[in-house]
């Protein structure tokens, strides 16, 4: 029984575990049955039938503290009359202007965080914060003094001229503006009261709206008010709401309100009238925010729930940081701005999100890769848009927003779509050639009929297919692959050309030339033109031989296009074929919705979409890319549909080998400025207005713009740069991506120019033009009266030429005069050192023999036994005065310097001091010398012998006069091979300069024996006591005069 029970328990959990994945499973099933567009991020997506992601990443965008933003807390947000965008942050007041921020720092503006932005109509920025308000005009701050100490939540402009602005301190204020100066006054007789016990005195004003003539005000905890003759009354509602947060009306009118709520209670509600409230959608958590678009739409900002959007169906989407895979950068909305070009500006907690709802949003066709595969789009006369797949033909349902399937086509690949003059539907595919039924605005295309008039197998580039239809002369005509041309009259299709097996039948695209000619394009013979009867080759189309022609088509000033295996061509009436866009795999061409503008949409393979345009003012054709990275589901498209909407919005259709890209092109212009103009100096902008005048020699300027469009990020950006003289003469033009134009080595004179800038979609910017004047030399009087004066210098210059040769002569004679007073010097410092050995010798042979002798005879009475009375005192001073001659002997010879060494004698001269020095002048010591140093330094005996004096000399100073307890001597190589000898010791200070004007050789004579061998000696002061003696000499592994 217990094992019976515990199977049924887990049976049980199974189940249950299992559920999920049913579910899950049956909402896939749903899904690929009924593909559907993604028109905005959802949180929780339906699998996608396609394998293409749906993401969306692409239209959002996000500026942060990265960007320089002073606070990620983003209050309020709008956008100027010249496109710059404003964020009002809890740190203060930042303009952006898509490239570089800049945070607003001035005296008058006043401080405490950001809470309301507005652009009035004459284009001054209202600015609302924590302890007052200001306007910005023209750059200039000013603080409305009425408002000072106020806390300004929010500020709205009914009419021109006039605004609007609520206070947290429960006062409405009414502003009348004009060009230069601005009055306030109250629009209420005493400020509000607040109705929340816990919270009692003035009451918060959050939100201001105008809805059926009336002023309503948000409030919190008295809900919706009117102000009405200096009063405010309370609206009644069914539902009431006592904590109103925000306020917008509509495009119809409505009025939306956005309260503080809990967890699960109903945040939003909207009011026709002003007797009740209903419910508006699901919208839970507090609204913060409420911001209606440019068309009938709003959107709803929340505290915790991301952001709402409300179209004109009314069908909420919800968009939050999880379902736009962080997008949006916060579910905390502060802020939501829509500016000038439907771009959505969203203020969070952790910086602004950009959102985009115009840009490419992907549809699904059908549940599997073949069906996704679009080549060719069509809108037909009765508002039908079809879609030819490889898996067969698709139409567009509106009103489910999906593409539905004929049934009759399901299996075939169509590759072109187009109709005859009775309105009926022609089809050409893989399979041969169709005929579908007349068209009309309620036919349901889905279950309709085609009858097969041309047979063919159905494989790609089979014999047969039809791949382009065209009207011409009022007949249709079929590019029939294999086959040639071919005619389809009375429900019968026939051969046209070619009449022989000779020439060429792989055509695959047409383009009627009004009634002119039909132009053919092939797959290997380049255009070929078809006058009704033959088809054959004209010159002015002998660039496009031998490559592959897919699409053609025509713009205004009977520019023709062609899309090719090689790029696009296009030809003007007489002139010839020029590449318009080289490097692409061009595929499909088709001209914009208007007629006017001479560019072309093109669908390439690897490249995406491309558009292409001419301008009367540039010599080349404009480019500009669109392509996955900016939304496309993949990077092969084939076929671009524009369309035009109910409303008048553009939009297009992109047909690619992942489904389909729908999105609508910018047509605002963006604006262009001038960034920095730089000649010798950094001129202003506003020099621009009166031209500017480059004084001699000046002859060059450097222009640097930057654009602003919302849609179009800054290295999307297309300059153009003109330069024309007096004459209206181009001297020199320029189109890149970089927004910088240098004009060089101009010619004296007046001069025009002119920058454009480009957004992604080619839209041009009104120009940005100026007068640059280029001073023309003066008079050369300087130039005379220097050539003047440069004949009298050439005279001086000849005359000194003259003395210095003299002076160079007795310069000579000089240097070779202290060359040999140098070696006269030297050879004397040798001589002395050589007397000095001679004496040396002398008293170590004669005089140390003589004592010896007198040694010997003192020891040798001793011996005898002869009383000697003061033999031992004779024998003592005997050795006494024989060791202080040894040690004369020593200085005046140091013998040292040949038994032992450099180093060696240096480091004996330094104990041997010690030794000699009285016993209360005796001091420690120590040397430090480099291991190698014999191999570093090569000195020359005299070199060595005049080092070893001046040491003496300076330890004989140490001994005497410092009264230093410690000596160190380091003995070593610089980096540069210079020799250096340190002797440092904690004495009292020497001054040279004050010891040599005391008697005494020593110092003179130190500094003698440095000058001999062109070394230089110095002293330092320790801090605190001590001296440091320096001897350094220059390349010391260099030889030395000998």
């Amino acid at each position: 029984m217990f094992a019976q029970r515990s199977l049924f328990v887990i049976l049980l959990l199974s189940a249950i575990c299992l559920l999920p994945a049913a579910f899950s499973s049956a909402q896939n099933e749903a899904g690929q049955s009924q593909p559907s567009p993604s028109p905005l991020p959802s949180p929780s997506p339906l699998p996608s039938p396609s394998p293409t992601p749906l993401t969306g990443l692409h239209q959002w965008g996000a500026v942060t503290l990265f960007h320089g933003l002073p606070s990620d807390r983003v209050r309020a947000i709008t956008q100027g009359l010249d496109g710059m965008m404003w964020f009002g942050t809890e740190a203060g007041l930042a303009r952006f202007d898509g490239r570089r921020m800049q945070t607003i720092n001035d005296a008058q503006m006043p401080q405490g965080r950001v809470l309301s932005l507005l652009t009035d109509a004459n284009g001054a920025l209202w600015v609302g914060t924590d302890n007052g308000a200001a306007r910005i005009l023209n750059g200039r701050v000013d603080a409305v003094k009425e408002l000072q100490g106020q806390t300004i939540n929010a500020i709205i402009e009914p009419e021109n001229g006039h605004l609007l602005m609520a206070s947290e301190q429960g006062m409405v204020y009414e502003c009348r503006t004009n060009s230069s100066a601005f009055q306030i006054k109250q629009l209420l007789a005493k400020p509000l009261e607040s109705a929340d016990k816990d919270k009692p005195g003035a009451l918060p004003l959050t939100s201001l709206t105008i809805a059926n003539n009336k002023l309503l005000v948000g409030s919190l905890s008295r809900g919706l008010l009117a102000i009405e003759n200096n009063s405010a009354t309370e609206m009644q509602a069914r539902r009431p709401a006592f904590f109103v947060r925000a306020l917008a009306t509509d495009a119809r009118g409505q009025l939306w309100v956005g309260t503080r709520s809990r967890k699960d209670q109903q945040a939003l509600h909207s009011e026709d009238g002003f007797s009740e409230m209903a419910s508006a959608g699901t919208v839970t958590r507090t609204v913060v925010a409420l911001r209606p678009g440019r068309a009938d739409d709003m959107w709803v900002g929340t505290d915790g729930r991301g952001v709402f959007y409300f179209p004109a169906s009314r069908k909420s989407v919800n968009l939050t940081f999880d379902g736009t895979e962080g997008g949006l950068r916060s579910d905390h909305i502060f802020a939501i701005f829509v500016d000038r070009e439907d771009v959505v500006w969203f203020g969070t907690d952790r910086g602004v999100s950009r959102y985009d709802p115009n840009s490419p949003r992907v549809e699904n066709i059908g549940d599997n890769a073949e069906s996704n595969f679009v080549r060719t789009l069509y809108q037909a006369s009765s508002g039908h848009v079809l879609a030819g797949t490889n898996r067969g033909l698709f139409v567009y349902d509106p009103k489910a927003a999906r593409w539905n399937s004929i049934s009759d086509l399901s299996r075939n690949i169509i590759y072109c779509i187009a109709e005859d003059d009775a309105g009926r539907l022609l089809i050409g595919s893989a399979a041969g050639f169709f005929v579908g039924p007349k068209l009309t605005g309620d036919l349901q295309l889905e279950s309709q009929t085609f009858a097969r008039i041309e047979i063919s197998s159905g494989a790609a580039d089979a014999i047969g297919s039809i791949r382009a239809i065209a009207r011409f002369r009022g007949a249709t005509y079929l590019a029939s692959y294999g086959r040639g041309l071919e005619r389809f009259a009375d429900n019968r299709v026939t051969s046209v050309w070619p009449n022989d097996a000779n020439n060429s039948r792989e055509i695959i695209s047409l383009f009627a030339d009004g009634d002119l000619r039909l132009l053919l394009g092939t797959s290997k013979d380049g255009v070929l033109s078809f006058d009704g009867a033959q088809a054959s080759s004209e010159p002015e189309f002998a660039k496009l031989n031998n490559i592959t022609v897919r699409s053609i088509t025509q713009t205004a000033a009977q520019t023709l296009w062609f899309a090719t295996s090689r790029g696009v061509f296009l030809c003007r009436a007489g002139n010839d074929c020029v590449a318009a866009a080289t490097g692409y795999e061009a595929r499909f061409l088709q001209r914009g919705s208007n007629e006017k503008d001479n560019a072309v949409w093109c669908a390439t393979t690897a490249s995406g979409l491309l558009k292409i345009s001419l301008d009367d003012k540039l010599d080349a054709p404009l480019v500009s890319q669109l392509d996955a990275e900016q939304g496309l589901p993949s990077q092969n498209a084939f076929t671009v549909l524009p369309l035009t909407g109910a409303d008048g919005r553009a939009s297009l259709l992109v047909g690619t080998s992942r489904g389909i890209a729908r999105f609508a092109p910018d047509t605002f212009a963006p604006t262009v400025y001038a960034a920095r103009v730089i000649s010798k100096r950094v001129h202003s902008p506003a020099e621009l207005q009166s031209g500017i005048y480059l004084e001699y020699p000046q002859n060059g300027l450097l222009l640097d713009v930057a654009a602003i469009s919302s849609r179009t990020f800054p290295e999307q950006f297309q300059y153009a740069f003109t330069l024309t003289n007096a004459k209206g003469e181009l001297i020199k033009q320029k189109v890149s991506h970089e927004s910088q134009f240098a004009m060089e080595s101009l010619s004296p004179g007046k001069y025009r120019v002119t920058a454009r800038a480009f957004s992604r979609d080619l839209v041009s910017s009104e120009p940005l033009s100026f007068e640059l004047t280029i001073a023309k030399a003066p008079f050369p009087w300087t130039s005379t009266a220097l050539a003047i004066l440069l004949t009298l210098a050439l005279l001086a210059l000849f005359w000194a030429i003259e003395e210095r040769r003299r002076i160079a002569r007795t310069s000579a004679a000089l240097v070779t005069a202290n060359r040999e007073l140098a070696d006269a010097r030297l050879n004397l410092a040798n001589e002395a050192e050589r007397e000095r050995r001679r004496i040396a010798r002398d008293l170590h042979d004669q005089t140390l023999a003589d004592l010896r002798h007198l040694m010997l005879m003192s020891d040798q009475s001793v011996a005898d036994g002869r009383p000697s009375p003061g033999a031992d005192t004779l024998r003592t001073e005997i050795e006494s005065i024989s060791q202080e001659v040894r040690r004369i002997c020593e200085d005046l010879s140091p013998s040292v310097l040949q038994n032992v060494g450099f180093a060696a004698a240096l480091e004996f001269a330094l104990s041997h001091a010690v030794q000699d020095a009285p016993a209360e002048r005796k001091f420690e010591y120590e040397f430090v010398c480099d291991d190698a140093l014999e191999e570093q330094v090569q000195l020359t005996p005299n070199v060595q012998m005049q080092i070893y004096r001046i040491v003496q000399e300076a330890l004989n100073n140490i001994c005497r006069h410092s009264g230093a307890s410690r000596v160190k001597m380091h003995v070593g190589v610089t980096a540069n091979s210079d020799f250096e000898l340190t002797i440092t010791d904690n004495g009292r200070e020497f001054d040279p300069a004050r010891e040599t004007r005391k008697e005494g050789r020593g110092l003179a004579n130190m500094r003698a024996r440095a000058s001999l061998i062109d070394a230089k000696i110095s002293w330092e002061k320790l801090e605190g006591a001590g001296t440091v003696f320096t001897l350094q000499l220059k390349r010391a592994g260099a030889s030395h005069p000998s």
